[in-house]
């Protein structure tokens, strides 16, 4: 495509500019050479400031949202660069996307919720790619085709990250893709304008009201993905409050089915049983009756579970084929994955980083009637008033528990102690997240189960801004343990 075609006349482009280029790209770091790169104003910096960064990586060109004006930048790809100022050019920047990127042919499923983004899209991919179907996500645990994933550096892309992996999937043969669709990406409209086949929410709790503010705010903004977004079914968990105010709500764009145990949910899970290979369960459908055998941890999975199902039922994949592969899905990394040793008590990691998120989960390992420890800690410059109420459900529910940092960030690690702590007694503190691990292992019975909680899939931790290489995981197989994958011994 050619500059002209991109803008149509939206501003004057010299004709000696009219140059092709491949992408267009809205991060330096991600433009390869021959991507045009648009530098918007941010809500702390200029893309201008960028400018030279995509021209290294070899930009073609730059459309620069300011005062009207041209120049040149000397480039080590080109032998010039022309720089386009105009006012209009953030206000433009959707329908030139769309002008260069068409996805109408894709069958897109947005999943959002304060938990259980990831793991409903993780479980979409597995079974469709179970069933023969070609499947990509996008979200927390990256971007791509179900098992080759990329790293993200959000849940929910920018625009024109969506709309190149969008076409990048498409060009391998892949048309139905679930995206983690978070209230920061519906607040900053980096969905715009796609329409989607399903719909779905799974619950929402208390979550990033450093950002939004209060819980009004936070709903109102996850409740637009159901009334600005075109769809043709509605997926709604009616577990939860919100999730029973949204399903009875006016002005969704989709008609709404709703899911849950509960006995007035249109499609409803029971869990059955608890055994040594995970899960049994029964699921009950316009589709029919089907018993469910999941080597997953967690009546919250079973959920997701359900959801994934009746997404790809909607799709027109066979509900039974479905039932019969989720007994071979695997665990989604970070979320109850399970570590195993000899002699030693079981170690689950889980990203589980707010109040509802640690109940859930304590809740599902309290069902296997064995002790429980509690690694976790608080996110740096995050919702404050969350941390509190994440230590009095730790200590509500663990055995013992440990404090820890988590990602820092900038903020003083003891003052999130110190926020943590307010009013909870009996908590073990340790900075050191490597140390409050073992300490923890140590400090459990071999029949006990040791939560560590809040990092999850994450393979740094953030302090003082600088990413230091760490996962969980490492510290686990470091002192002999294993994962169990889909046994869950």
């Amino acid at each position: 495509m050619k500059l002209t075609e991109l803008i149509a006349g939206d501003f004057f482009l010299p004709p000696e500019w009219n140059r092709e280029f491949n992408h267009i790209v809205t991060d330096s770091r991600d433009v390869q050479k021959g991507d045009v790169f648009i530098a918007r104003r941010g809500l702390s910096v200029h893309g201008d400031e960028y400018i030279q960064a995509a021209i290294a990586n070899g930009a073609v060109a730059v459309l620069a949202e300011g005062d009207m004006g041209f120049r040149c930048e000397s480039s080590p790809h080109f032998p010039m660069v022309p720089v386009f100022l105009a006012p209009e050019v953030g206000s433009h920047l959707q329908q030139w996307l769309y002008r260069r990127y068409d996805p109408s042919a894709m069958q897109l499923i947005a999943v959002t919720g304060t938990n259980g983004k990831s793991s409903v899209t993780q479980y979409i991919a597995q079974l469709a790619e179970l069933c023969g179907v070609p499947c990509g996500v996008l979200g927390t645990l990256g971007n791509g085709r179900w098992g080759d994933l990329q790293p993200t550096r959000n849940t929910t892309a920018d625009l024109a990250v969506i709309l190149r992996q969008l076409e990048q999937l498409q060009q391998q043969g892949v048309n139905l893709v679930a995206l983690e669709v978070s209230s920061h990406g519906l607040q900053q409209e980096r969905v715009a304008g796609l329409s989607f086949a399903v719909s779905v929410l799974t619950n929402i709790t208390q979550d990033h009201l450093d950002y939004h503010g209060s819980m009004e705010q936070y709903v109102a903004a996850k409740r637009r993905l159901f009334t600005d977004y075109s769809a043709a079914h509605a997926l709604i968990n009616t577990e939860g409050e919100y999730g029973r105010l949204l399903a009875a709500g006016k002005n969704l764009r989709a008609p709404v089915t709703t899911y849950g145990h509960d006995t007035d949910a249109q499609i409803r899970y029971q869990l059955l049983a608890l055994d040594m290979q995970g899960m049994h369960a029964e699921l009950t459908t316009p589709w029919g009756i089907a018993q469910l055998v999941l080597p997953l941890i967690g009546e919250f999975n079973l959920a997701n579970v359900c959801a994934a199902i009746t997404v790809l039922s909607w799709q027109g994949q066979d509900f039974n084929a479905l039932c019969a592969a989720a007994s071979r899905l695997q665990a989604v990394a970070g979320r109850m994955e399970l570590y195993v040793k000899d002699n030693a008590p079981l170690a689950v990691v889980d990203f589980a980083h707010t109040p509802d998120a640690l109940r859930n989960v304590l809740e599902a390992l309290r069902a296997w009637q064995r002790p429980l420890t509690t690694v976790f800690g608080c996110g740096g410059e995050r919702d404050r008033s969350k941390r509190p109420l994440m230590a009095a459900v730790v200590k509500e529910l663990s055995q013992q528990v440990w404090l820890t940092d988590d990602n820092p960030r900038h903020e003083n690690p003891q003052q999130i102690f110190n926020d943590v702590l307010a009013g909870v007694a009996g908590i073990n503190t340790e900075h050191d997240r490597r140390q409050a691990i073992v300490k923890a292992l140590a400090a459990t019975t071999t029949d006990g189960i040791v939560l560590i909680a809040g990092k999850g899939h994450e393979h740094y931790q953030d302090i003082a801004g600088v990413k230091h290489p760490y996962r969980d995981a490492d510290v686990l197989l470091q002192q002999g343990y294993r994962r169990a994958g889909v046994q869950h011994a």
